[in-house]
C-alpha cells in the first residue's frame, strides 16, 4: 500500500512542470481538459479490468460516496490547478502539506481511526514547514492564492476519507465520474474568466500536452492511490503524499528555470523528517513503551 502511494505521489509532482509547459492557458482552460482526458483514461482502465461489468461497478458505489468522491475531486483539482496560476509551484505544494491535519481531525467521525502520536508529530512538522511558506507568500503579496491554496488540503482530505471509508468498494469509477463533472464545471465557468469559447477553447498543441497530462499525472496515479486506500490509514495516506512537496517544485526548477523560494528547501527538508516519522515513529513509539 505504501509503495501505491509512493507511485502515485511521483505521478501527481508533475502537475507543475506541465502548467509551466502552457503560460497561455489559466486554470478553468488546463482542469477541463486534464479533468477530460484523465476520465478518459480511468474509462479505458475500467473497461480493461471489468469489460462488461464496468457499468455495474460504477453502480456499486453508494450516492453518498458517488457525490462525495466525485464531487470534492473535482472542487479540490480545480483549485490546485487556478492556485498554480496564482502562487508558485513551491508554495501551493507545501501548503497541500496540511491535508494531514484536516485528515487526523475528521477520521475518528467518518473512518473510525483515530491518529496515533508518530501521526501528530509528523502533521505538526508539516505545519511548521507550511507556516514557513506560506509566510513567505504573504510577504510576496499573494494573499488570494494562499488562500485559494488551503481550500486544496481541506478538499484532498475529504476525498481521501470517502476513500478509506468505502474501501471495500473500488472508488476508481467515483473518481472517472469526477473528471467529467470538472470537465463540464471548469468549461462553463470558464466563461466567466472572459474566454469566449469557455474553458473548452483551447489551441491543439495545449489539447495534446492535456491529453499527456491527464492519464500521466492523474489516471495512472489515482489509480494507485486507490488501491493504497484500501491498505492504509488515512493519516499515513495524506502524510506520505506530502513528499509531493519535496518532489514538485523540482521538475520545473530543472526544465523551465523556475528556482524554487529558498524557504521551499528548509520546507522540503521539514517535510522528508515528517514522512519519515510517519512511517517509522508508531513503531518506535510502540517499542519504546513495550
Amino acid at each position: 500500500g505504501v509503495t501505491f502511494v509512493l507511485l502515485a505521489t511521483l505521478g501527481w509532482s508533475l502537475s507543475g512542470i506541465f502548467v509551466r509547459l502552457m503560460p497561455e492557458l489559466d486554470g478553468w482552460q488546463i482542469n477541463t481538459w486534464r479533468g477530460f482526458w484523465m476520465s478518459v483514461g480511468l474509462l479505458v482502465y475500467l473497461v480493461a479490468i471489468y469489460g462488461r461489468d464496468t457499468l455495474r461497478r460504477f453502480l456499486a458505489i453508494p450516492l453518498i460516496a458517488m457525490c462525495v468522491s466525485a464531487g470534492f475531486f473535482s472542487i479540490g483539482s480545480t483549485l490546485y490547478v487556478t492556485s498554480l496560476t496564482l502562487v508558485s509551484t513551491a508554495t501551493i505544494s507545501v501548503i497541500g502539506a496540511s491535508s494531514p491535519i484536516f485528515t487526523g481531525l475528521l477520521s475518528p467521525w467518518v473512518t473510525g481511526e483515530r491518529p496515533g502520536l508518530a501521526a501528530w508529530i509528523a502533521a505538526a512538522l508539516a505545519m511548521v514547514g507550511v507556516g514557513i511558506i506560506a509566510w513567505d507568500g504573504l510577504g510576496g503579496g499573494k494573499l488570494v492564492g494562499i488562500l485559494v491554496s488551503i481550500c486544496v488540503p481541506i478538499s484532498f482530505a475529504i476525498q481521501t476519507l470517502a476513500l478509506r471509508r468505502y474501501r471495500g468498494i473500488d472508488m476508481v469509477p467515483a473518481i472517472c465520474v469526477g473528471g467529467f463533472v470538472t470537465f463540464f464545471a471548469a468549461g462553463l465557468l470558464g466563461f466567466l474568466a472572459g474566454h469566449a469559447g469557455g474553458g473548452f477553447d483551447v489551441g491543439p498543441r495545449e489539447v495534446l500536452l492535456l491529453a499527456i497530462m491527464g492519464p500521466l499525472q492523474l489516471s495512472i496515479p489515482l489509480i494507485f492511490y486507490a488501491k493504497g486506500a484500501k491498505s492504509v490509514p488515512a493519516v499515513t495516506l495524506s502524510l506520505i503524499v506530502m513528499l509531493d512537496a519535496v518532489i514538485n517544485p523540482l521538475w520545473p526548477w530543472l526544465f523551465v528555470g523556475e528556482v524554487p523560494e529558498p524557504t521551499a528547501f528548509i520546507g522540503g527538508a521539514i517535510i522528508i523528517g515528517a514522512v519519515i516519522i510517519s512511517i517509522f515513529g508508531g513503531r518506535f513509539i510502540a517499542r519504546q513503551r513495550a
